[in-house]
């Protein structure tokens, strides 16, 4: 099986484990670890565990600590394509307190960089990233592309991206909504859309819903209006998913979790993994309650752990 992950959000990520956290006042952790991270980046990373050398990955990189990002995707036998721009690839710290289990995230996006030079390099970097995607398009049995998309690149990167997967007729995975996802949405139809709650309601409903049998048949209707699979993680409740308005639902593994960061992204790799193993099993029907059995298993794994979208540690 070949999967391309494509992130145009890369993170380095800082996650610090610390006794218990009291504000207004000098933490020192009792340790800390470094990764490579970023939803599609994290992806790739748990494709690697359930199939070795299953999965490419497509980044770009801040220029200025793009060497600290390269040294620690090859720590994970990352296979990737690594493209240089301006500025410095961003940095998340996950903040896990052993006292009370709770898991709190800090994002640190790096500020653009305008200028005549830095604008020529990111049309650069656009056209490598392009010319990768359109050759790893040619070997791939998936794209999971996963994250937000920067100002830096152009409005219309993510329509581009998503109809040349579809018009390719390689399955495509994505995991991103409101108006980046209703404007991929005009041009073609993702086979998957995997998003939370929030989001889903966000971007196709009028209102939050919170009851399960209501939103089950929200998106059973939304799938069977677009004529394709959508998955909704909900946290500690249970999925909820719907293929071509079958609705579908899933209990989540009850758990000790450690570091809930990360968890979405593992889910959405296994739940990928095994929808295409059983399409290709049943003449190209997926097994949805399978997909959704090991999507589940993912993300309780990465639950246990401390390290950012794994498996183990």
């Amino acid at each position: 099986m070949r999967i391309t992950t494509l992130c145009m959000s890369t993170t380095i990520q800082r996650t610090a484990v610390f006794e218990r956290v009291n504000m207004n006042e000098v933490n020192r952790s009792v340790r800390y670890r470094l990764d490579a991270s970023g939803k599609a980046v994290n992806a790739a990373r748990v494709l690697n565990q359930l199939e070795q050398n299953c999965a490419l990955l497509i980044c770009p990189a801040g220029k200025e600590n793009i060497d600290d990002f390269v040294s620690l995707a090859r720590a994970d036998a990352l296979e990737s394509s690594i493209i240089p721009v301006p500025g410095r690839v961003r940095v998340c710290c996950t903040l896990l307190e052993k006292e009370n289990g709770r898991v709190t995230e800090l994002v640190m996006d790096e500020p653009d960089c305008p200028g005549e030079q830095n604008k020529m390099m990111i049309v650069k970097a656009e056209k490598r990233i392009w010319a990768e995607l359109q050759k790893a398009l040619k070997k791939s049995d998936a794209l999971l592309f996963a994250g937000t998309t920067p100002k830096i690149w152009p409005e219309d990167f993510k329509v581009r991206v998503c109809k040349s997967t579809c018009d390719a007729g390689v399955v495509l995975l994505v995991d991103f909504w409101g108006k980046e996802l209703l404007s991929v949405l005009k041009e073609c139809t993702p086979d998957i859309i995997k998003i939370n709650a929030k989001e889903f309601c966000g971007t196709f409903c009028t209102q939050e819903i919170r009851d399960t049998p209501g939103l089950m048949k929200a998106v059973a209707d939304k799938s069977r209006e677009l004529n394709n699979c959508i998955v909704i993680t909900r946290g500690s409740e249970s999925t909820v998913g719907a293929f071509r308005g079958t609705a579908f639902e899933a209990a989540v593994e009850k758990i000790k979790a450690v570091n809930t960061i990360g968890c979405g992204d593992s889910f959405s790799s296994g739940f990928l993994y095994e929808y295409l193993k059983t399409a290709a099993a049943h003449s190209g029907t997926p097994d949805i309650s399978a997909a959704l059995a090991k999507g589940t298993w993912c993300a309780a794994r990465n639950a246990e752990c401390e390290k950012v979208g794994t498996l183990y540690e």
